[in-house]
């Protein structure tokens, strides 16, 4: 029963505050003549605004979509033009590498032609060939005996020279030498001096040093003005020897 007084109390009391609070904002408004109208036009201004407001956030919200789209498409398009140039690449390698093959494949047929060139000797020729050494054609004369400048005239007259002296094949010719020993007991080869028994030089103008593997024992000596560069059979099984120039001997000639 208290509870129910109680509550009626505070109804009451409510409806009083009401009563009251809206007596005082009529009295408030009948005061202000213009506040209604202003108040409407504000509450007008307000709603004009927030349409706006959600206009340009629907604009912004369709050009943040086209934002995206593009985006998307642009990703799409980078990532094709990534695989494009990947794929260029890859093909450029290959290209290169074919291309490199074919370099390789003339390089290694034109070595072969260059070969085969001195695979054919001239007539009377034999055909020399060492990895170290190289590849040239020879004959010995053993039958013509020739001073030193006749004997050479003979080599450059068939398109060569006198057999120029090296450490490299030297030996291989002391032993051909005695396969073709004929008339002739000496070979004369390219190599002579202006101040017999030092300075020799080769017919391709380099030097013939003292320090020469294959010099007979003594040599050279330039004994009685020898200046000519001879392969001598006596006592020496064909050593390197200097002797007249003048005198007459076989020869080896060198293409």
């Amino acid at each position: 029963m208290l509870c129910s007084s109680y509550m009626c109390v505070l109804v009451c009391g409510l409806m009083l505050a009401i009563w009251v609070d809206i007596g005082v904002a009529d009295q408030f408004l009948q005061g202000e003549p213009g506040l209604p109208g202003r108040l409407d036009e504000f509450a007008k201004t307000m709603s004009s605004g927030f349409n706006a407001t959600e206009v340009k956030l629907d604009l912004l919200n369709k050009r943040q979509s086209r934002m995206a789209t593009d985006l998307l498409r642009l990703k799409t398009k980078s990532s094709q033009t990534m695989k494009m140039l990947y794929t260029m690449l890859t093909y450029r390698k290959k290209f290169e590498r074919k291309v490199l093959a074919g370099i390789n494949s003339i390089v290694n047929t034109l070595e072969e032609i260059k070969h085969c060139l001195g695979c054919t000797c001239p007539k009377g020729y034999e055909r020399y060939s060492s990895a170290t050494c190289g590849t040239f054609c020879y004959r010995f004369e053993s039958n013509n005996c020739s001073s030193w400048s006749a004997a050479r005239s003979v080599c450059q007259a068939e398109g060569g020279d006198l057999l120029v002296p090296s450490e490299c094949y030297y030996q291989f010719f002391r032993e051909k030498a005695q396969q073709h020993e004929g008339t002739c007991s000496h070979f004369w080869i390219g190599g002579n001096t202006n101040t017999p028994g030092s300075n020799y030089v080769n017919v391709k103008g380099d030097p013939v040093p003292s320090s020469f593997s294959f010099w007979s024992v003594g040599q050279p000596d330039g004994l009685l003005g020898e200046s000519c560069l001879e392969m001598r059979s006596y006592l020496t099984n064909y050593l390197m020897n200097d002797y007249h120039c003048d005198r007459p001997e076989g020869f080896v000639c060198q293409i």
